[in-house]
This record gives structure tokens, sequence and C-alpha cells, in this order.
């Protein structure tokens, strides 16, 4: 269904990658507080 509809697509991707990207960051983040 994503596919499919190409706004839904560049929609999604969009938030993803900003979503991915800060989760990204964050996690880098605490992963080396942690070590």
């Amino acid at each position: 269904m994503i596919g499919r509809n190409g706004r839904t697509a560049r929609a999604l991707r969009t938030v993803i990658s900003a979503i991915a990207g800060r989760s990204v960051r964050v996690d880098l983040i605490e992963a080396d507080e942690a070590r």
C-alpha cells in the first residue's frame, strides 16, 4: 500500500527520516554514556 501511494510514501519517508535521525543520535549518545 505504501509503494502504490506516492504521497504517503514521501510523507512516511520524511517523517521516518526525521525520527530516525533523532533516535539514532540519541541512541549514540546513550551508548557513549553507558560505556
